[in-house]
């Protein structure tokens, strides 16, 4: 038979080990609960910096296109103004006629490549 004073070491050790794996499981389950909720941030600051960078290409292009410098220009009477504008404005929309037009043509494109290799 086992002697008395041998088995309190022995379940004192056990008791040890058990204790410190109930704490690692609450830390792991912490740790998984950040995790999830950084991820989560991490997703929406994503979506929220591609708005933002739409947003300043927008903007990057009014300011960058000949109507705005036209509209600006305050050496030019208004006549010549309204023409310039008016120039302006037909180059830009036909510009962005043929981007759309392309970006049209390059989905149909990968249409038609997909139909082809399933």
């Amino acid at each position: 038979m086992i002697e008395p004073w041998i088995l309190i070491p022995i379940v004192a050790i056990i008791a040890g080990v058990i204790r410190d794996s109930f704490r690692m499981r609450n830390r792991q389950k912490s740790l998984g609960a950040s995790t999830t909720e950084l991820e989560k941030d991490v997703a929406a600051l994503t979506k929220e910096r591609e708005a933002i960078l739409d947003r300043l290409q927008n903007l990057e292009a009014i300011v960058v296109s000949q109507t705005w410098d036209a509209v600006h220009d305050k050496a030019l009477s208004p006549p010549e103004r309204e023409l310039r504008v008016a120039s302006a404005v037909r180059r830009e929309v036909a510009a962005t006629e043929a981007a759309n037009a392309e970006a049209v043509n390059r989905q149909r494109a990968e249409q038609l490549a997909r139909r082809l290799q399933g």
